[in-house]
Order: C-alpha cells, then structure tokens, then sequence
C-alpha cells in the first residue's frame, strides 16, 4: 500500500492540472488574469531572472535562519538552566516575541536600508524565538536522573552543555528551528516584496504590476516546491541527527 501512495499522489496532481486546463478552455477565462497551466510553465522557462532569485532568496533564508538558531539553542539553555536568569533577562526578551515580524519590516528597512542586512536581521528575529521557546523548554523537560548522572560523573562546563542540556534537549531544538524556518520563509518573501531589488518576492511584486500573472503563479508554485524541498531536507538531516527515533 505504501508503494502506491506516490502513484496516488500523481494521478491526483495530473488530475488538479486537466481540470485546471480545461477549466481555463471552457469557461474562455482571460488568459492574460488566469493563465492555463501550460501558459505557466510555458512563462516559466521563459523567467531569465529565475535562478537568481531563488539563489537570492534561499541565501538570505540560510543565513538568517542560521543566526537565528544560534543564538535562540544558546538563550534557550541558558534561560531553561538557570531560572534567575530566566525571570530577568528571559521575561524581558519575552516581550518582542509578541511582535510580529512584517509589523517590523518597515523599521528595518529604515534603520538599514533595503541591503541584504536587513533581510537577513529580520529572518534571524523570526528564526530566534521559535528556536528559543524550544530550546527553553526542552532544558526544562530534562529528567532529573540524567542531571543526577551528569552530577555524580562530575561533568561540568561546556561538556555539560553539551552532552546534557544540548543533546538531552535536541528534539525539541528541531522542533522549533523547524517552525522558526517556516515562518522565517513566509516572512522572506513579504520583505522582499517591500524592500528588495531581487529575490522570488520581489519579483512576484514586479511581475504584478506588469500584469504577469503567468510568471506570478510560476514563481508561486516554485516557492511552494522549495517549502517542501526545505522541509524534507530538514527531516532527513534529523533523522540523521537523532538516529534513536528511528531504531537505528
């Protein structure tokens, strides 16, 4: 049964695009506002800016959301280990994580400027608190024994953090950097619709005023082949990270 879900999941996806297909024919819908799924990927190939955006974009992802984990997995041990710090510095950081980041935009792209700064600052703010509730949470779902083995083997300084706090808490660190990932990819694209002289949102933004919308739900559809694409690398590279979930 399982060999047949990919077959399954063809047929449904070839069915979606005949529908589509005729839909456009028989209705005699304005190619020029809702383009046939030929048309698409016929202005797909056509996109010379294509392969720029997309090595644009996932750069400013990559770095962003890399900055963002660090520093989210290295407050999140803190804050979950030691409680003083927590009900201080932890209560206050916990104030901007009710800020939503597109209400951010427009201040950083003041502060500095429409360069790559700050896109990837914002996508590093997104990243960080997913990463850092996680994080927290996961040092403080610890049990107790593996402190009292840790304790009892006299393991201290960075070997404690490291083999205690930061591996006993790793699912939870996937957990939310996969979230903080997600979130910073939607929050991405809406930056660079506002602030950016390439990358997949701006260009979706310019192919709007131009009125095509052919090229517009290309690029639409490549960002949600990208999100899976993302997605299921991350699931592999956990897998690999904790091979214990998966008997290995």
């Amino acid at each position: 049964m399982k060999n047949k879900k990919p077959i399954y999941l063809f047929l449904l996806i070839l069915f979606v695009l005949i529908v589509w297909q005729f839909s456009g024919l028989v209705f005699n819908l304005n190619k020029t506002l809702y383009p046939t799924p030929t048309n698409v990927f016929t202005a797909i190939f056509e996109s010379e800016n294509l392969f720029l955006d997309l090595q644009t974009s996932i750069l400013r992802l990559i770095f962003g959301s890399l900055i963002g984990i660090l520093f989210g997995v290295l407050l999140g041990i803190i804050t979950g280990h030691f409680s003083s710090i927590n009900e201080t510095f932890g209560k206050f950081i916990n104030f901007f994580r009710f800020i939503p980041p597109l209400a951010l935009v427009p201040l950083f792209l003041l502060w500095f400027g429409i360069g790559e700064f700050s896109k990837v600052g914002l996508l590093a703010w997104t990243c960080f608190f997913p990463v850092w509730i996680s994080s927290h949470n996961g040092v403080k779902n610890l049990e107790n024994k593996y402190l009292l083995v840790a304790k009892s083997l006299n393991i201290k300084g960075f070997d404690f953090i490291r083999e205690v706090l930061f591996k006993g808490s790793i699912d939870y660190i996937l957990n939310g950097t996969r979230i903080g990932v997600g979130i910073a990819f939607s929050v991405l694209i809406a930056a660079e619709m506002i602030g950016a002289y390439a990358g997949m949102g701006y260009r979706i933004f310019f192919l709007q005023s131009v009125y095509r919308v052919d090229k517009m739900m290309g690029y639409i559809i490549i960002l949600g082949i990208l999100g899976i694409i993302i997605d299921r690398l991350f699931l592999l590279i956990s897998k690999k990270i904790t091979p214990w979930k998966n008997g290995e």
